[in-house]
């Protein structure tokens, strides 16, 4: 298939490239700097220059690549030091909200077959020791989530227009490719956790290179509708923890005060809060798609490997 991919020299789609050209499809990448261009093509891709907001440069690009499936990846986190601001957060509204309207607008006219969202599990409200999904749970509005929650309803859009819009709600990424991820072993080294929430709530993980291999699995693999791709044991934040010290040769972590933890936080606090114990039973029966990674446990230990040897690469060069 013919594939075009939004974001694809992000955290996501740089574990996403690779492994839709293993699958034998094509690739192309929508690129905006000389420098994402290079890059596209180094992970496999078929640069093209097109503007995400305008509808007619999309189509044109859409139609030109034959596009069978459209991935939309494209985001803009704010680091986790901006985080907390509601303001930071405006570009990546505007992409989510935005962003996915043009491009659902263009995917129609152009003939596109399939669309492929990847959101959040963090639309969910807190439900304790509760298995989440999103056959049976529903969605709990929040600031920063909102806007996904719109991306979400144009690929609906999309699905009603006689096509299969496919929204995948990860959890929360992590490998050697995520930033926040890197900043949390990075504070673990040092002998400090920052959690918000309580100790017994839930966080629902997924290592990248499993999410991307969702990805490649929905294009053929499930119908229209909204999924949930997390590994399979989601970890209490004491779990959490506890996986982290141990990924670095700690006995235990100190925690840093919830206070000053939900100061950090700001706007996200809430949120980032809330116990979500994600199962992924769905996708994997539909799809069947299984995750490498099965828990944090071996996630954290396989990430804390992975950065020591790169290390000692490095001091050798």
């Amino acid at each position: 298939m013919n594939i075009f991919v939004t974001g694809a020299t992000g955290v996501l789609g740089k574990a996403v490239l690779p492994q839709l050209g293993a699958a034998g499809h094509r690739v192309y990448a929508l690129t905006r700097s000389q420098k994402n261009t290079t890059l596209g093509q180094e992970l496999g891709a078929e640069p093209v220059s097109a503007n995400l907001f305008d509808a007619a440069e999309l189509e044109k690009a859409l139609e030109q690549s034959r596009a069978d499936v459209l991935v939309h990846l494209a985001t803009k986190i704010p680091p986790t030091s901006r985080m907390g601001k509601l303001a930071s957060w405006q570009e990546n509204d505007h992409i989510r909200r935005d962003g996915t309207r043009v491009l659902v607008d263009a995917a129609l006219k152009a003939g596109v077959q399939t669309i492929i969202y990847p959101s959040f599990y963090y639309v969910y409200p807190d439900r304790g020791q509760e298995w989440i999904d999103a056959l049976t749970t529903p969605v709990q509005h929040h600031p920063t989530q909102d806007s996904t929650l719109d991306a979400e309803a144009e690929v609906q859009r999309f699905t009603g227009g006689g096509h299969r819009g496919i929204v995948l709600r990860m959890g929360s990424l992590y490998g050697s490719q995520a930033p926040s991820a890197l900043e949390q072993l990075q504070m673990a080294r040092k002998g400090f956790v920052a959690l918000p929430g309580p100790a017994s709530a839930y966080i629902s993980s997924i290592w990248t290179d499993d999410a991307a291999r969702a990805i490649v699995a929905a294009i053929s693999g499930v119908p229209a509708g909204i999924y949930d791709v997390v590994d399979d044991m989601p970890l209490t934040r004491s779990e959490f923890a506890t996986a982290l010290a141990h990924a670095v040769g700690k006995r235990s972590l100190l925690h840093v005060p919830g206070a000053v933890v939900r100061l950090l936080a700001g706007v996200v606090a809430d949120a980032a809060s809330r116990s979500q114990r994600v199962s992924n039973h769905q996708f994997r029966e539909l799809s069947g798609w299984k995750p490498a990674v099965p828990d944090a446990y071996q996630g954290w230990k396989l990430m804390a490997q992975v950065e020591e040897s790169s290390s000692k690469v490095a001091q050798h060069v």
